[in-house]
């Protein structure tokens, strides 16, 4: 503890410096340009561009389905359905023997048991998926069951690279078999599995089982409003199957006993698949929580005239290799305007915008994540402002490394292009820190919350407006080289 409130005292005066690059007074700015090594004959200035109309902008979405150990998820909400699928390999002679030769019905039968995400209701508080949820909803099994001989086989399994498994997901489910069944789910308490019931047609196909098998069950749940979060197969506590295989019966002295035989299969991986549902096709909407991103390319020619207007000389710089220093960009900020409503956002809580440049390395491009400097006066009174579902009109990015990159190499033809990204929900989003911490009042606070948030955010009413751009520069030119 002592160590960890040390680190707390040691970042509060940098985060103090970081705000003085947000202050339009160039004492303020160049105190901060000296505490992070800047020679002390560096201008700084700012160059602010109104009015800005963005060149393009475009959503991608990936939906190459994502490998999960840790969490599982399962429903639809905010336009986008989340299917789970499980990984099972496994082999028992003897046990499928008997199970393939028993068929009178209930007899044979097959659950797969799932554990609530403790960590995640926990951390969702008095929010809209708080415990308890009590409600009937149905799933939608679909299943591939591969059969095979020997331990050679089931190492086979083990064997399939988990990029080549989440790959071959896209593709298979048009052989697969499905069934529906209707569950009366309560979760009321986070330390018991959920007992769900498979459809008979399952554990029909599980029969045929001779020795060794493979399973691939995918879960779905597409008329849910929410999403359900179990732990996967690296948690504590993992998703198993659980076979009934018959029936046994002891007669003792005139005393007949009878005593179900099972048999525990548990996963080994898992992955969620996401796709659209109902999404409108000319809106630009990022969803959370999946592989979507949306590419904006600010137009060059304005930001390199705004710079040849206040320097008075021309942009790009063209000669030698065309590699423009002769000044550093200490900050870029782009404002657009902002939604106030919270509709869209899963959990209730402000959502982080993440933001990503590209750079180059080597002479290549490549794709970056933006450093988020602090304004811990601004924050203190209107909140961090790269958050969507919170109040305010105005979301604030920013592009600083990005910036930096395409000036330097403008004169060689470089692009100004960002990506966006919805991140994790916020839980103190008026807090000046970017770290759990414990406060001065000796409360603990986290920042963020550890899970995904599957939320929705539309652009469209805001993108396609004037945006405004921002540039702290620190400058070596002319007489003070």
């Amino acid at each position: 503890m002592k160590k960890f409130k040390f680190l707390i005292f040691a970042v509060l005066p940098m985060l103090l410096l970081a705000s003085c690059i947000f202050d339009s007074e160039g004492d303020s700015l160049v105190s901060w340009l000296d505490s992070q090594g800047f020679p002390s004959n560096y201008l700084v200035q700012t160059v602010e561009i109104d009015d800005l109309e963005l060149s393009s902008y475009k959503v991608g979405f990936d939906s190459t389905p994502r490998l999960q150990y840790y969490q599982g998820v399962v429903g639809a909400v905010n336009g986008m359905e989340h299917d789970w699928v499980l990984d099972f390999g496994f082999r028992d002679k003897s046990f499928f023997a008997k199970y393939s030769a028993d068929s009178a019905e209930p007899y044979r039968s097959a659950f797969i048991a799932l554990y609530p995400d403790s960590g995640f209701y926990s951390q969702a508080g008095y929010k809209k998926d708080s415990l308890p949820i009590k409600e009937t909803i149905t799933f939608k099994f679909s299943w591939i069951i591969d059969k095979g001989k020997g331990s050679s086989f089931v190492d086979s399994i083990g064997d399939i690279k988990d990029s080549i498994w989440t790959a071959s997901l896209r593709g298979i489910w048009d052989k697969a078999k499905s069934a529906d069944t209707t569950y009366k789910l309560k979760i009321s308490a986070l330390d018991s599995a959920l007992r769900i019931d498979l459809p008979s047609a399952f554990y029909k196909d599980l029969a045929k089982v001779t020795e060794a098998a493979r399973v691939q069950l995918r879960i779905s749940a597409p008329e849910s409003k929410r999403l359900y979060r179990f732990f996967g197969p690296s948690a504590d506590v993992v998703p198993f199957l659980r076979v009934k295989a018959y029936t046994q019966t002891t007669v003792v002295d005139g005393d007949t006993t009878t005593k179900d035989v099972y048999k525990n299969i548990w996963a080994f991986r898992s992955a969620i698949i996401s796709s659209y549902q109902n999404e409108c096709s000319d809106c630009t909407v990022l969803h959370g929580g999946v592989l979507e991103s949306l590419l904006v390319e600010i137009p060059r020619e304005r930001i390199l005239n705004a710079l040849s207007d206040f320097y008075g000389d021309e942009f790009p710089y063209t000669k030698g290799d065309s590699n423009d220093v002769r000044q550093t960009v200490v900050l870029a900020q782009l404002k657009m305007g902002r939604s106030s409503s919270k509709e869209g956002s899963e959990l209730g809580f402000p959502v982080q915008v993440t933001a990503a440049s590209f750079v180059d390395s080597n002479g290549v491009d490549i794709e970056s994540s933006e450093s988020y400097k602090l304004n811990r006066e601004l924050i203190q009174k209107e909140g961090h402002p790269n958050l969507v579902f919170m109040e305010g009109d105005t979301l604030g990015i920013q592009l600083t490394d990005g910036m930096r990159s395409f000036i330097n190499r403008a004169g060689k033809g470089a692009k100004m292009r960002f990506v966006l990204r919805l991140g994790y929900s916020m839980l103190a989003p008026y807090d000046t820190l970017y770290y759990d911490h414990v406060n001065d009042d000796g409360d603990s606070v986290t920042i963020f919350m550890d899970y995904s948030t599957f939320s929705r955010y539309d652009f469209s009413d805001y993108i396609s407006r004037p945006v405004s751009l921002k540039l702290w520069l620190a400058t070596k030119r002319g007489d003070d080289e």
